[in-house]
């Protein structure tokens, strides 16, 4: 990509993780005078009571059923569209150069990086889930049987629905703030080391605290 060329980047999900990791993209963006950015959000989730416990979500009261991305969008001037990534719609795709990822289930996860590498595709793809954290880089260092081997082999897994707050925690009222953390650490640290063309130390990274 030449360097006065638009970076175009896909926010894939909008809700525990990417709802933040959205507020700290735009303000990379500023602080970093990167003017040469379109972002786009694909998510076609509501704003749900849940998501506003303890602020676990980047969402206020009057955002209750609004869609995230419409909410999101327009809270940081970033384009949208209400859709989930599918097998049907995936090459909405096609035309951005990175794909930031914040999904709740793997069935989305394997799809996406198997675009990716087929695409030459960058993602950084965040995950969280109650005091564990972390980030995978997509960037064809690593095929996708490898993926398929680490991640993908476990068809009950591959089935499941997950999210970043255990289903005790919310019930508990006892929020955890790894999606937070995940989304400042991936967007200010790695992705901003993708942005001025530097390698990260590794491309896969996983804490529990």
């Amino acid at each position: 990509m030449n360097e006065m060329e638009t970076k175009k980047i896909a926010i894939v999900g909008a809700g525990g993780i990417n709802s933040w990791a959205i507020k700290w993209l735009h303000q990379l963006i500023e602080d970093f005078d990167r003017k040469l950015i379109y972002v786009k959000i694909f998510d076609n989730d509501e704003v749900e009571e849940k998501n506003l416990l303890r602020n676990n979500q980047n969402f206020q009261i009057d955002d209750l059923l609004s869609q995230k991305a419409e909410v999101l969008s327009e809270r940081y001037n970033f384009d949208c569209e209400n859709i989930f990534i599918t097998e049907d719609n995936i090459q909405k795709l096609a035309s951005f150069d990175d794909i930031i990822l914040g999904v709740d289930n793997h069935k989305t996860r394997k799809l996406i990086y198997d675009f990716a590498l087929k695409n030459n595709k960058y993602v950084l793809d965040m995950r969280a889930q109650g005091t564990i954290m972390g980030f995978t880089i997509i960037d064809g260092s690593k095929d996708m049987d490898y993926y398929n081997k680490k991640m993908f082999n476990n068809l009950e897994v591959m089935e499941r629905k997950g999210s970043c707050q255990l289903k005790s925690d919310v019930e508990n009222d006892h929020i955890e703030n790894a999606n937070r953390v995940i989304a400042m650490l991936g967007i200010y640290s790695v992705y901003l080391k993708r942005l001025r063309k530097e390698k990260v130390s590794t491309d896969e990274w996983k804490f529990v605290y």
